[in-house]
């Protein structure tokens, strides 16, 4: 009897110590200005039931030492070194690692409020969904700008809990993860990973395959992720050619994926179909961005690609996305050039 009690509590225990809620994956690049405000509102959090998993990529500066400290005070912190491969390879590195029931990617410049982890996951408790994405707002040099693109993409759908292809199009809009809590069951029943040649858009690729597997996907108002920007930074000023082929391999991923990974004829037909217009809307967002010696080059490639999209019966792309294919391509014509009296 005895025996077995030993046991059986051997065995409640491994249960508790493999009940973790959520894994915080934080890849650490050179980040010691920003590192310790980061770490600090992860440790901060009024939810406690998680892990945090800090892979440092390389770095040569003070990160390592800074993580170390970390570590040694609070129980919570894994760390991981690595040889620099890229943030999508440290990322990757954790996701082996994490043993929680739910995965957030905090990037290492920026942080979080208070409730960020509570709110995600409370949400995700109570709806069940796979997905769960807040607000996400600008923190440059300390002013913080509520407003911005992302956000405005993440709540363009109207429901806080949906499941359509339509609403999906719209979400993955938003581009980025690290606003996002995702179901560590979607991630590995499906084996979503970052592609690890990708130094810029390997967010738009994990993004986009995670929500159109996604079961469901809720959104909340009652926390905000800050995201910074360094007003030194040039690279998002004008793409630099590193930052534009990246981009074009991040939706040549997708397209890989879809080909090979989905099987079901009428589901790779909505994938295509969201895809499609969700690649029509990036290049020509992207195009009027890309820096001057890299522009006819790009346009080359986009053409390209734009060529073999295919609109035909696509529920997904409305008389906007339309017009900026046509542009693409170089056969938009205006409404007054298509009466017959102005010919």
């Amino acid at each position: 009897m005895m025996i077995f009690k030993i046991f059986f509590g051997i065995i409640i225990g491994m249960e508790n110590m493999n009940d973790i809620k959520i894994s915080v994956i934080v890849p650490v690049y050179n980040s010691d200005r920003y590192l310790k405000q980061c770490l600090d509102s992860i440790c901060a959090q009024s939810f406690k039931d998680f892990e945090v998993i800090c892979v440092d990529d390389g770095s040569t500066d003070n990160s390592m030492s800074i993580l170390s400290d970390y570590a040694k005070k609070d129980k919570r912190f894994v760390i991981v070194s690595q040889e620099h491969k890229g943030v999508s390879a440290a990322r990757n590195n954790a996701l082996e690692r994490a043993r929680g029931n739910y995965i957030a990617f905090i990037d290492s410049d920026d942080y979080v409020k208070k409730n960020f982890l509570w709110a995600l996951y409370s949400t995700a408790d109570d709806t069940g969904a796979d997905i769960v994405a807040c607000e996400l707002a600008y923190d440059k040099d300390g002013r913080k700008k509520a407003n911005n693109y992302i956000s405005r993409q993440t709540f363009k759908v109207k429901e806080p809990l949906f499941s359509t292809y339509q609403d999906k199009s719209r979400f993955v809009k938003s581009r980025v993860i690290s606003n996002k809590l995702f179901s560590a069951k979607l991630i590995n029943r499906n084996n979503i990973s970052f592609v690890e040649d990708l130094k810029y858009g390997e967010d738009t690729y994990f993004l986009f395959v995670a929500s159109m597997l996604a079961s469901s996907i809720a959104l909340t108002r009652k926390t905000v992720y800050y995201f910074r920007i360094n007003s030194s930074a040039s690279t998002y000023d004008a793409f630099n050619k590193e930052i534009v082929f990246d981009l074009i391999k991040s939706l040549d991923s997708i397209n890989n994926y879809i080909h090979s990974e989905v099987e079901n004829d009428d589901i790779k037909k909505e994938y295509f179909d969201v895809f499609h217009s969700f690649a029509i809307n990036m290049f020509y967002s992207w195009i009027r961005e890309v820096a001057e010696p890299y522009k006819t080059e790009f346009k080359s490639m986009v053409e390209e690609r734009m060529k073999k999209i295919n609109l035909e019966n696509n529920d997904f792309v409305d008389s906007k996305t339309r017009r900026r294919y046509e542009k693409l391509t170089g056969t938009y014509e205006s409404f007054w050039n298509k009466l017959a009296i102005f010919r």
